[in-house]
């Protein structure tokens, strides 16, 4: 059952439609122009499922009257801590869709003791393509425009709302930078991105995560601008488990039902099997290359670490592509099959690091799978300085398929294995880590998720074959970049402070 209350603010009258039930948190759901609360609807019900949810109608929108004047996103982020304050509501989860997400981000950054926990879903507006023709070409090509449900619902709500008053407000979200905000959000920040959203690209979706101090993001494979209506359960389990109302749960209960088949699943083993063994022939012929150790000496040198039974010549295309952007990379020799436990192996690690000269602009750590659980593990109790790890379908969980092996060195990946639940239990260096993971991981099926971590699953599947496609690469990418910035930025902020170095030699 649901109720509808509203709160008025200076003659500006919000509609709340209120449901759930007690015990958990309170969810209050702000949506984007032209909409109401109806749009939320399977997502809604199912965080109704955990807490109370607050679905609002804002003035001129939904079943909202138009007010006389319309408020600004700043004005707008006032009346939503109002709104807060008004019901009683004691640190709520704040989710906003679209220019919901602008409003949300100001009522934070304006009034942090409103809320500690926010959800931007799709925020907008990309900076570099800040018009509202710009914006309406965009939202043409979405995907979303696809689904009938989605133009249904957003037709029925632009004629509510009406053109006048919809262009009244697109022209003051237009005008709000939301990048000017974010750094003033304090809140644990949740950041969803459909994969194929056009109006929120990307790369704009990584630098407003990279603006808030205290985000990750997630990306949802084959989804549009409005997720949050095509995907509605699987991006409310998302807001739940960020907001700790839930434990998480399987990667694999995220995928559709084609994917999780034994056929499928055993198809996605053949590929990724298929690929592996491509690269352990190449092993066989491939060397570092010699521009490897070339490169911009002001940036930090790239530490390539692969997991268990691989060579770096797993992780060949994207050393490839850091060099090719300037950065010197440096390869990990003496691994054999990286095979020895994970603390051992970060032992002869910073042992081999140490006899070398520590690079003036720092060491970053890119590793694959166990590779990620011996940087981690060095981070933690090494004597050199790591900048940050950029960690590719790394166990941190581990993974219940190890039981099957009767290898004593992939059993070591058991959830319950000691240095498994060792590292979990130790958060000190998480926030310096990035988890990059696909939708589907047939070795890793309870997912790569980092409590603490910036976790960011990219529109790609496999464990092996993620480390050659596009969005990996770029995201990689784009958190090397995004620690070298901010290593730069402290260093130039603590003059005279200096690094004892990390990595070791091709």
């Amino acid at each position: 059952m649901s109720e509808t209350r509203e709160f008025v603010s200076e003659g500006r009258t919000t509609i709340v439609t209120i449901s759930g039930v007690d015990g958990g948190p309170d969810y209050v759901l702000v949506h984007g122009i032209g909409m109401g609360h109806r749009y939320w609807s399977t997502l809604a019900d199912t965080l109704a499922e955990t807490g109370r949810v607050y679905a609002l109608d804002l003035p001129g929108f939904g079943d909202a009257p138009e007010p006389e004047h319309a408020l600004d996103m700043a004005a707008s982020g006032d009346l939503l801590a109002q709104l807060v304050r008004h019901f009683g509501l004691s640190r709520p989860v704040l989710v906003g869709h679209s220019m919901g997400a602008q409003i949300v981000a100001e009522a934070v950054a304006r009034h942090p003791d409103v809320s500690d926990c926010v959800v931007l879903i799709a925020p907008t507006v990309n900076r570099r393509e800040r018009s509202g023709i710009m914006q309406a070409l965009r939202l043409l090509q979405d995907v979303s425009l696809s689904n009938p449900k989605v133009m249904r619902l957003g037709l029925m709500y632009y004629a509510m709302a009406g053109p006048r008053w919809y262009f009244k407000k697109l022209g003051l979200m237009l005008e709000h930078r939301i990048e000017d905000a974010l750094p003033r959000v304090s809140a644990r920040t949740l950041v969803i991105r459909g994969a194929r959203d056009t109006v929120v690209p990307g790369y704009w979706a990584r630098e407003v995560t990279r603006l808030a101090p205290s985000a990750r993001l997630v990306e949802i494979p084959g989804r549009g601008h409005e997720t949050m209506i095509t995907g509605g359960e699987r991006i409310a389990r998302l807001i739940a488990e960020h907001a700790g109302a839930v434990e998480p749960e399987l990667a694999g209960a995220d995928l559709p039902p084609a994917r999780r088949g034994l056929g499928a699943a055993a198809l996605w083993w053949a590929l990724d099997y298929v690929y592996a063994v491509r690269w352990q022939i190449a092993a066989l012929l491939l060397r570092a290359p010699a521009r490897y150790s070339r490169g911009d000496r002001s940036k930090p040198t790239i530490v390539i670490l692969p997991g268990i039974y691989e060579t770096w010549v797993f992780l060949k295309p994207l050393a490839d592509r850091l060099s090719s952007a300037g950065y010197r990379v440096s390869v990990v020799h003496g691994m054999r099959y990286n095979r020895l436990s994970v603390a051992r192996t970060a032992e002869l690690l910073d042992r081999a690091l140490s006899k070398v000269a520590a690079p003036a602009a720092g060491r970053i750590i890119v590793a694959h799978s166990k590779g990620g659980l011996i940087g981690k593990q060095l981070m933690l109790w090494g004597s050199v300085e790591v900048l940050g790890l950029v960690a590719i379908c790394t166990p941190f969980a581990g993974s219940h398929l190890a039981r099957y092996s009767p290898d004593p060195s992939i059993r070591a990946f058991l959830p319950d294995d000691e240095t498994i639940v060792a590292l979990a239990g130790d958060t000190s260096v998480d926030e310096r880590i990035t988890s990059v993971y696909g939708h589907f991981d047939p070795h890793v099926p309870e997912g790569s998720v980092l409590r603490g971590a910036r976790n960011i699953e990219v529109d790609a599947a496999g464990h092996f074959r993620l480390l050659s496609a596009a969005p990996t690469l770029d995201v990689v990418a784009d958190e090397v970049n995004r620690m070298a910035r901010e290593s730069a930025v402290a260093e130039r902020a603590s003059a005279g402070y200096g690094r004892r170095g990390t990595a070791a030699t091709s």
